[in-house]
C-alpha cells in the first residue's frame, strides 16, 4: 500500500519534472546574435532617419533655387521693362532718355503716411474729383468736359508710343504730360506784372546796351529748374504766404510798326531770357540786353511760370493778365520816329478826348466833345488834323495826360457836342 501510493504521487509530479527540463537554458552566442539584431535594427533606424533629412534638405535648396530664378526673372522683366521706356524724343531734336519704373507701392499708403501715398502708384480714393461734365442740366453754348474714375492718371497711356510722355523734356514735336497742375493760389494771390523800362510807345536808341526792368508782386520769384530736363515735370507749388514759386521770362518780338495788325510767329522772336533771379526790395528784376536792339518796332512781353516752367495757374478763369505787354521803337540816337510813333501818339491823343496841339483852335471832324487842351498855348496843328476820329488809334495809344494843361479847344463833329472838362474818356 505504501509503495502503490508512492508511485501514485510520483505519476502526479512527473509531468511537472518533464516540463522544467525541457526549460533550455540560453547560451553566450544567442544572446549576443540578439544583441547584434537589435543593434542592426537601431542602425536601420538612424540610416532611414537620415537619408530622409537629407531628401528635405535637397527639396529646401531645390525651392530656394527655384525662388532665386523667379527673382531673376522678375528683375529681369523689370530692367527690360526700364529699357522699354526710355524716352525717344529729346530737347533740339536729341532722343532723352525716360526715368526708370518706379518702386513697388508699399504696403501702407494712407493720409497718415504722406510719404507712403508719394511712394504709392496708384491715386488715392481722397483725391478721386466727383464733379460732373457741367451739363447737368445742359447750358446753350457750352460743351460736355470728360470724366475719369481715376483722375486721368493713364490718360497718356492711351497715345503710347506715338504720342510720347513730356518726362522733363521739351518735346518739339509734341507730347502727353501726365504730371497734376499742383497748388491754385487764391484770388488775392494772382501775379500781376508791369514793366518800368522800356514803356509803352517809349523811344530807345538803337543797337546801345539797356536794361530791361519790371516790377512784379504776388509771385516769389528766383526758383528756376533744368529746363532741358525738368519741363513741366512738377506741379505748381506756394510758398507759406500762398504765393506762386517760380520765375518770370521776358520776350522781344519785332514787328512791323506800332498799328501792324499781323498775327506774329511765336517761333521768332528777337530776344528771350528766363530770369532766375528773385526780386529786389522794390519787388522789380531786369534783364540786361547786350547790343541793344536794332531798329525798328518790337513787342516785348513777359511769361510768368511755376518752378519748372508752366505758365502760372490761378483760381479763377476772369481775371486780369497775370503778364505785361508793351511797344516801343528803336531808333538811330533815339530819337522819336516821325512816321508810326508820332501818328499813334497823335491818334492816342485824339482817342483820348483832346482837341488840339494848339493854344486856341478850332477844328470840325468826327471826334466830338469841348475840353481844354493843348502844350504850353503854342499853337501846332490845325483842329481839323488834332480831331481825328476814335477809329484811328491803335491798340497801344498814348494816354490822355499827354494832351495837355493849357489852352482852350472846341471840336464839333457828328457825333454831337460832349460835356466840358479838362480829360477826356480814355480808350
Amino acid at each position: 500500500m505504501k509503495f502503490a501510493s508512492s508511485f501514485s504521487a510520483l505519476l502526479v509530479v512527473l509531468p511537472f519534472i518533464v516540463n522544467v527540463a525541457g526549460l533550455a537554458v540560453p547560451s553566450e552566442d544567442g544572446l549576443i546574435a540578439r544583441q547584434n539584431r537589435g543593434q542592426q535594427q537601431k542602425n536601420a533606424a538612424a540610416a532611414q532617419k537620415a537619408a530622409q533629412a537629407k531628401a528635405a534638405q535637397a527639396n529646401a535648396a531645390k525651392a530656394a533655387q527655384a525662388k532665386a530664378a523667379q527673382g531673376q526673372a522678375a528683375q529681369a522683366a523689370a530692367a527690360k521693362a526700364a529699357q522699354g521706356n526710355k524716352g525717344a524724343a529729346a530737347n533740339n531734336g536729341q532722343a532723352g532718355k525716360g526715368a526708370a519704373a518706379a518702386p513697388p507701392p508699399p504696403a501702407a499708403a494712407t493720409a497718415s503716411n504722406p510719404q507712403a501715398l508719394q511712394a504709392s502708384t496708384t491715386v488715392d480714393k481722397s483725391v478721386i474729383q466727383n464733379t460732373d461734365n457741367g451739363q447737368n442740366p445742359p447750358v446753350a453754348g457750352q460743351s460736355a468736359a470728360d470724366l475719369s474714375p481715376n483722375n486721368f492718371a493713364n490718360l497718356c497711356a492711351l497715345g503710347l508710343p506715338k504720342v510720347p510722355l513730356t518726362n522733363g523734356l521739351q518735346v518739339t514735336t509734341g507730347s502727353c504730360n501726365p504730371i497734376p497742375i499742383g497748388n491754385i493760389p487764391s484770388v488775392d494771390r494772382m501775379p500781376s506784372s508791369k514793366f518800368q523800362f522800356p514803356k509803352n510807345l517809349d523811344t530807345i536808341p538803337a543797337n546801345q546796351d539797356f536794361d530791361i526792368i519790371l516790377a512784379t508782386k504776388n509771385i516769389q520769384l528766383g526758383t528756376f529748374t533744368n529746363a532741358q530736363k525738368t519741363y513741366f515735370a512738377n506741379p505748381q507749388k506756394l510758398n507759406g504766404q500762398g504765393q506762386i514759386i517760380g520765375h518770370t521770362h521776358i520776350v522781344m518780338e519785332p514787328i512791323d510798326s506800332l498799328t501792324s495788325v499781323a498775327l506774329t510767329d511765336p517761333k521768332k522772336f528777337f530776344f528771350f531770357k528766363g530770369i532766375n533771379e528773385a526780386q529786389d526790395g522794390q519787388g522789380n528784376v531786369k534783364a540786361t540786353v547786350t547790343g541793344g536792339a536794332p531798329a525798328g518796332v518790337y513787342r516785348m512781353c513777359t511769361i510768368v511760370s511755376s518752378a519748372t516752367h508752366q505758365p502760372a495757374i490761378v483760381p479763377v478763369a476772369q481775371h486780369g493778365s497775370l503778364d505785361d505787354c508793351v511797344y516801343f521803337t528803336a531808333t538811330a540816337g533815339g530819337a522819336a520816329a516821325g512816321g508810326a510813333a508820332g501818328g499813334a501818339a497823335a491818334g492816342g491823343a485824339a482817342a483820348g478826348g483832346a482837341a488840339a496841339n494848339a493854344g486856341k483852335g478850332k477844328g470840325k471832324g468826327q471826334a466830338a466833345g469841348k475840353g481844354k487842351a493843348a502844350n504850353n498855348g503854342q499853337a501846332a496843328a490845325a483842329g481839323q488834323q488834332a480831331a481825328q476820329p476814335a477809329t484811328a488809334a491803335p491798340a497801344p495809344a498814348a494816354p490822355a495826360p499827354a494832351a495837355a494843361n493849357a489852352g482852350k479847344g472846341k471840336g464839333k463833329g457828328k457825333a454831337g457836342k460832349g460835356g466840358k472838362g479838362k480829360r477826356a474818356r480814355q480808350l
